[in-house]
């Protein structure tokens, strides 16, 4: 691991950062930013106990971390830090990936906020960091573990509010949806601009998503699923702290849209109508319709 950068006066921490990097990077410019911006980061060496083994260190500083820095570099040295990185997100951790520029990412990775830099332009570090925290949504304390199917009463219900809603207009749509995901026992929350005071998407926590590492989900309402719908979805979650994203629309494509959008669309953005998305609740908890898409996603079958 790299050393350690010296200490200089910071704004008092507000959460602690696990750095994993080959041994070969200079993360001082990279930790002074952080510490520059409130974050208390670490590398191994510093909290490893004397005489534990490997493993053990590496999960005791995983644990101890709200978020995992993952430095990536010579592809030859990188090997550990993709375990680190793999190690994070099984054990549920939010990893951020800061890739070199000119060497192309593990697809194992794909999914993860990554941030193309070296670790050495603390500017252009510091600018997509900020970018992040200018779109995270607050993890709640505590989710719930009782997920559930709506059964079909539930979903009649909704599907009725839905239909009587002259336009179905955006904000309709999103009761809808956070009724749907909060009586099947996740976490729903809406992420407003604080400018504006317009929504611009959902966060959702679910502890059976983190069983998937999907958690936290990103979900967006779009009136039509297109090509740019899709694009839009990408690039909000690249600026997100999300690992993935679920675009439910109302409308499908048309003629050349729908063969546009096949091409287009692909993990980590998934695709569902609404009305799919209840109909499939109906027997279904909201994880498991996620963890199917995903997997067809995946393995190139059809999805909703």
């Amino acid at each position: 691991m790299a050393d350690h950068a010296t200490r200089e006066d910071a704004p008092a921490p507000t959460s602690r950062w696990f750095v994993s990097a080959p041994a070969d990077t200079n993360l001082r410019p990279l930790l002074r930013e952080l510490k520059r911006r409130g974050v208390d980061p670490y590398v191994l060496s510093d909290v490893a106990p004397l005489g534990a083994s490997i493993a053990q260190s590496l999960q005791q500083a995983i644990v101890q971390a709200e978020t995992v820095l993952v430095v990536l570099g010579n592809p030859a040295l990188s090997q550990s830090t993709l375990f680190e990185a793999g190690v994070a997100v099984g054990m549920g951790k939010r990893v951020v990936v800061i890739a070199d520029p000119d060497q192309d990412t593990p697809p194992d990775l794909d999914g993860l906020l990554t941030v193309r830099a070296r670790p050495d332009d603390v500017e252009a570090v510091s600018y997509a960091l900020a970018q992040a925290e200018g779109r995270v949504i607050r993890v709640p304390a505590a989710t719930s573990a009782a997920e559930h199917a709506l059964g079909n009463t539930q979903v009649d219900e909704l599907l009725a509010l839905l239909r009587k809603r002259p336009g179905r207009l955006e904000q309709t749509v999103v009761d809808v949806l956070k009724s749907a995901l909060e009586s099947s026992g996740t976490v729903a929350v809406e992420n407003p601009d604080p400018k504006t005071g317009t929504r611009l998407d959902l966060g959702v926590w679910s502890d059976d998503l983190g069983a998937i590492a999907l958690n936290p989900l990103l979900i967006e309402v779009k009136r039509k699923l297109s090509r740019p719908a899709v694009e839009q979805t990408l690039q909000l979650l690249q600026r997100s702290r999300m690992n993935a994203a679920l675009l439910v629309y109302l409308d499908p494509p048309t003629g050349k849209e729908f063969h546009e959008v096949l091409e287009a669309r692909s993990f980590p953005v998934l695709t569902i109508s609404l009305e799919s998305l209840l109909d499939h609740m109906r027997t279904l908890s909201f994880a498991e319709v996620v963890r199917d898409l995903r997997n067809r996603a995946v393995h190139g079958g059809a999805t909703s």
